[in-house]
């Protein structure tokens, strides 16, 4: 039977139980409210006693502790679910990320939570770096690159367990011990590959609608099929015939001359205003994915004649990697840059690789200077439909 009592020389009531090994101890309950050390030393007793039997499980020993510091301070200690914790910094983050940056955490989220199943309902401090490396292997397997998979797993996955540690819902965060994935090999060897000329004049050809002024927009600004996608009129100076856009996926800030093609096919398309899609049949929907857009453009490669090198890929799928996707348009334009004689600075700012901040900084001469590398690049052939 537990008891109480205090020593001469402290405030604070003792607590004296026999342990899980059968030793009696002895431990300051840190209070000198009578009530409140009873009920402590109480608690104490009664998970020794689980202990001893072999009954104490990770969840029991949770609420006993969450019990205990509410009987010495008051606080609360919350017990989230990987679920619900998800939610709430979900929705919390919506508030000051962008709409299209909140839709990539969710789905970040919600494939890490279907990789967990039954478990995405535990204790949010169950979770440990296994789950977190067992979630990138998943992810790599299914035919997602290297890159993308340590992307994912380490760095966006991340971020709602390091807001858990910052407010003392968890003890580690389990991404920060995961090792990246390091697959040099296949980088070497099924690197991406720009289209030719006549490749890209096939595509435009084969193309329609929204799809054809983003293969020509991506032609000729080297942006990914995700900006793309989802551009606005407001990013769009007609006046001065330039686009201003900060990526999505580095946050660069980019300011690319519209090229005459583009223009030609964008003068015979209805006019939009302010947050109106550029392309709105491709605006929002995801790049991968049977029905991703990157699937979508590969239909439009096919009928246009276009390949690349396909390779094998290991993994319980046996999915396949091609050399040549919508990604190869941005290798194409800095690569017909470069063979424009287009200086490597000039290439590295039109291409978004800058560390530049804000488009600010651009003078009146560089401006004048990209205006003049992308009117080097050759036509692509007829841009209306």
């Amino acid at each position: 039977m537990p008891s109480i009592f205090k020593r001469p020389d402290s405030p604070f009531y003792v607590c004296s139980f026999v342990a899980a090994d059968g030793r009696r101890l002895k431990k300051s309950t840190k209070t000198s409210d009578r009530r409140k050390a009873l009920e402590f030393c109480l608690l104490l007793e009664k998970a020794a006693m689980k202990a001893r039997r072999n009954e104490l499980t990770a969840a029991q020993g949770r609420k006993l502790i969450a019990e205990m510091v509410t009987i010495s301070s008051g606080e609360q200690i919350s017990a989230h679910t990987v679920r619900g914790w998800f939610e709430e910094w979900l929705s919390n983050k919506k508030a000051s990320a962008g709409g299209e940056a909140s839709a990539r955490y969710r789905r970040v989220l919600e494939a890490f939570l279907a990789h967990l199943g039954s478990r995405s309902n535990a204790p949010l401090a169950a979770i440990s770096s296994r789950d977190v490396v067992s979630f990138r292997d998943r992810l790599r397997a299914e035919g997602r690159t290297a890159r993308t998979s340590n992307t994912l797993s380490r760095k966006l996955l991340s971020l709602p367990f390091s807001a858990a540690l910052q407010l003392g819902h968890i003890a580690v965060n389990p991404c920060a011990s995961v090792d990246p994935i390091n697959d040099r090999a296949e980088a070497r060897t099924y690197g991406r590959e720009p289209f030719t000329g006549g490749e890209v004049a096939a595509l435009v050809a084969h193309a329609g609608g929204d799809w054809k002024g983003a293969i020509i927009l991506g032609a000729t600004s080297g942006l990914r099929l995700s900006d793309i996608a989802n551009l606005r009129w407001e990013v769009l100076d007609l006046e001065a015939r330039l686009l201003r856009l900060q990526t999505q996926k580095t946050g660069a800030i980019v300011v690319v001359p519209l090229h005459a093609g583009f223009l030609d096919w964008l003068a015979g398309q209805p006019r939009g205003i302010a947050k109106a899609y550029i392309f709105p049949n491709l605006a929002g929907l995801r790049t991968d994915g049977r029905q991703g857009l990157s699937a979508r453009f590969s239909n439009i490669m096919r009928q246009a004649g276009v390949t690349g090198r396909v390779s094998e890929r290991s993994g319980k799928k046996g999915r396949t990697r091609k050399s040549k996707s919508f990604h190869s348009l941005r290798h194409h334009f800095v690569s017909q840059l470069a063979n424009q004689g287009v200086a490597p600075d000039i290439r590295q700012k039109l291409a978004g690789h800058s560390s530049a901040a804000v488009h600010g900084i651009y003078s009146h001469h560089e401006l004048e200077t990209l205006r003049q590398a992308v009117a080097k690049l050759p036509a692509l052939g007829s841009a209306r439909a």
